[in-house]
């Protein structure tokens, strides 16, 4: 019986799944000490998760270089009802906004200048990274038009949120896929399990594959874009042939209490294990750097195995690429704390009444941000300084396109001061766009007409002389969102419609 090239390539990424499950659920072991550079790290994270890469983001400015938030909200959105956790209602209602029994609370301009201005008071204090951090981060985010669990306004709210902190060059932002609320993954097909929702479905395991509009057969790499835009054009790794591993590890020695003394990690809705995925290069002592990604609600170990780790899309891009990923892991609790969906805490469920202010959760001593940073900590033990490779020219690659919004990156030129983006319209000559920096990988060009074609160029600069240009690259610019407005029952785990009916309906 013969087989198409196709299938046998599916067969082969089943096959090599079926094994990474296999080694990650081997007894957990120590969290090996790797060479690292901490300051390349990077993080990622989709619902719960994403409100927590936003919090790891700004409490570790210092170190993180790039974010990434699937249907998250800004920093500190609970506010004031993040005490103890105690008006998790309200939150809900603020932060999330698509369930009809929670009555939605706009976020308004006075509460995100609250935001903003918590982040900066907390930062003058030591409790996070001074903010200056956040102006060196490339910033990803993404909202599906079908989500009705995280809906379009609080996305907005954390774009705006990072207008008082990122350059706009620095932060992408898509909105027009028709995703339902879920990790977006072009790996999910190839997972034992077949694991991949329809890209408009929100519910199961939340890993839904997309199309991606204008390239038929083609999927949607929510990872490849994220990844890109933080360290430049990556080369990705089919599934099949992947050659490192995902192992489980201990999550214990690094949860503590405030006080520094160890602590079970279910007291702190934290899993037994984790799992990290490990390149052969890095496992082999080279210089690697590391990427942080968060589950959401309802994707932890305990309900999901290994899938999240296996099929979010990330080991493909990380292999080659001398990426170490790290899959920490939530847990469901009932009681002390209450987190019944094993959420990340982004509603202070960690925190307590007697508090003397609301946050703890979201800084540096947060339980849970403490925890997964002495996880960082332990993987880059051994050190290390990751430099650039630079080449004489650069290569330049579109990595990301939304109706509205361009992003470049490229590889580094040797001895580049800056680089000048020019772009071109169809039937006019090249204008400069924007003079970056040298020591970035990436631009967003925003502002841009849906559905139309641009043609870009990039010039290194060596001082005031200019280098050879990269090749031009030409891009159709994507078509505007529809009207959508989707809503979600938490307590039942259905789509409904705004009076609180369920509903199958989507928007195409």
């Amino acid at each position: 019986m013969a087989f198409s090239p196709i299938f046998s390539a599916r067969l082969a990424g089943l096959a090599l799944g079926l094994s990474l499950a296999a080694s990650a659920l081997a007894a957990p072991g120590a969290l090996p000490t790797l060479t690292l550079d901490l300051g390349q790290t990077t993080v990622s994270g989709i619902s719960s998760g994403a409100f927590m890469a936003v919090q790891m983001g700004v409490a570790h400015s210092a170190s993180v270089r790039g974010v990434a938030a699937t249907a998250g909200g800004p920093y500190f959105c609970a506010l004031d009802d993040s005490l103890g956790g105690a008006a998790v209602s309200r939150a809900v209602g603020r932060c999330m906004q698509g369930d009809p029994d929670y009555r939605p609370q706009p976020i308004d301009g006075r509460q995100l200048a609250r935001m903003v201005a918590a982040t900066r008071g907390w930062g003058a204090k030591g409790d996070i990274d001074p903010p200056e951090g956040l102006a060196r981060q490339s910033v990803w985010i993404f909202h599906g038009y079908n989500d009705g669990v995280v809906r379009k306004p609080v996305s907005d709210a954390l774009r705006d949120w990072y207008k008082a902190f990122t350059p706009a060059g620095q932060v992408f932002y898509k909105d027009q896929l028709n995703a339902g609320h879920a990790q977006i993954s072009a790996a999910c097909a190839d997972s034992p399990e077949g694991s991949c929702n329809v890209c408009a479905q929100t519910g199961g395991r939340f890993i839904n594959a997309c199309p991606e509009p204008g390239q038929p057969g083609a999927l949607y790499d929510a990872a490849g874009a994220a990844l890109q835009l933080f360290y430049g054009p990556l080369q990705r790794t089919a599934t099949a042939a992947l050659g490192g591993r995902l192992e489980p590890f201990a999550q214990a020695p690094f949860t503590r209490k405030r006080s520094g003394s160890p602590v079970a990690p279910a007291k702190i809705a934290m899993g037994d294990t984790g799992y990290v995925y490990v390149p052969a290069a890095c496992r082999q002592g080279a210089t690697c750097r590391l990427h942080i990604a968060f589950h959401g609600c309802q994707q932890d170990a305990g309900t999901l195995g290994t899938r999240f780790a296996t099929t979010a899309g990330f080991n493909e891009w990380a292999d080659a690429s001398r990426i170490v990923v790290l899959y920490p892991q939530a847990r469901s609790t009932l009681l002390n704390p209450v987190n019944p969906m094993g959420c990340w805490d982004w509603w202070g469920y960690n925190d307590f009444l007697f508090d003397r202010s609301a946050g703890t959760y979201a800084r540096k001593s947060g339980v849970q941000i403490a925890a997964v940073w002495r996880m960082a900590e332990r993987l880059a033990g051994g050190g290390g300084r990751l430099a650039a490779e630079p080449g004489p020219v650069p290569a330049l690659r579109v990595v990301d396109r939304s109706a509205t919004q361009v992003a470049l990156a490229w590889t580094p030129v040797a001895g580049a001061t800056g680089y000048v983006v020019e772009r071109a319209e169809a039937g006019s000559a090249p204008q400069a766009r924007a003079k970056v920096d040298g020591g970035r990988v990436s631009w967003v060009d925003d502002g841009l007409r849906a559905e139309s074609h641009y043609r870009y160029t990039l010039r290194p600069l060596a001082g005031s002389a200019d280098g050879g240009p990269a090749a031009a690259v030409e891009v159709r610019t994507a078509a505007s969102a529809p009207a959508c407005d989707p809503y979600f029952s938490l307590a039942r785990g259905v789509p409904v419609t705004r009076s609180g009916r369920p509903t199958q309906a989507v928007c195409p």
